[in-house]
């Protein structure tokens, strides 16, 4: 079944008016990507001033934490709210197609995380001594497409969610492992076992630090980009392939019958 651009469009542009009229989403998405993104940067690099590599560990450790909050976390709250109040069964009967219906709602939430993360990048550039990555577009490839796959595992995710107001409850045990797993918690990852730390490596948001990682350092080459992006771009692929796999067999567009 394909997805017509134009209801693609439609449900994105939907979704984006709700976003921005919910006070919740404001307040626990986009207040703390941008609290968090930019205040534990800038308090590191004026604790530890001079360090522009202890910086960047942080930038993206943090990143890697407020990424997940605002497409896995919050896509998993808004399919469940969608779906309890029967918003979802009511789209589905508008000739509107179910890879339309959650296409646009991914697509909402990757145009904000990217936009969110642009902010936050410029603005410790402009505050703190974190250098511009010498390949921005990289960068960005790999921080949307971590917020398309995150988010897609979300919406999987949310199967499991019985009801709303346990949906960035149960989410949270995600965002934690993230942030353990990116640094963005501090060397909490170098005293874990070494296995540990292998398999947190292999999280989506492993993949998209590994990339900027790569597209901040400043000896890379467009060669040795490509070959730095190749483990990371496949680490992706799995997973949407695993998120794909999991909304299609186990997502629900309606409340669980008693």
């Amino acid at each position: 079944m394909s997805v017509s651009t134009r209801d693609l469009a439609v449900v994105t542009r939907f979704s984006g008016r709700l976003f921005w009229r919910d006070r919740t989403a404001l307040s626990t998405s986009v207040t703390l990507f941008l609290g968090l993104g930019i205040g534990l940067p800038f308090m590191m690099d004026k604790i530890r001033a001079g360090h522009p590599e202890f910086l960047l560990d942080q930038h993206l450790g943090v990143l890697a934490m407020v990424l997940t909050l605002a497409t896995f976390s919050q896509i998993a709250v808004t399919l469940t709210a969608r779906r309890d109040q029967l918003l979802l069964k009511r789209m589905r009967t508008t000739g509107l197609s179910d890879r339309a219906i959650l296409g646009g709602e991914i697509g909402n939430l990757v145009v904000q995380g990217t936009l969110l993360t642009a902010v936050v990048s410029v603005s410790l550039y402009a505050l703190t001594s974190l250098p511009v990555p010498r390949d921005p577009l990289l960068y960005l490839v790999f921080v949307v497409a971590g917020a398309a796959v995150l988010c897609l595992l979300g919406a999987a995710f949310t199967a499991i969610v019985p009801r709303t107001e346990l949906a960035a409850v149960m989410a949270m045990p995600v965002f934690f492992l993230a942030g353990v797993g990116a640094g963005g918690f501090g060397p909490i990852l170098e005293i874990l076992p070494g296995w540990v730390r292998t398999v947190l490596g292999l999280l989506p948001t492993g993949a998209v630090v590994e990339a900027a990682q790569a597209a901040y350092a400043a000896d890379g080459t467009f060669a040795g980009d490509l070959r730095a992006a190749a483990v990371p771009a496949l680490k992706l692929a799995v997973w949407a392939a695993i998120g794909l796999f999991a909304v299609s067999r186990w997502f629900r567009w309606d409340t669980r019958k008693p």
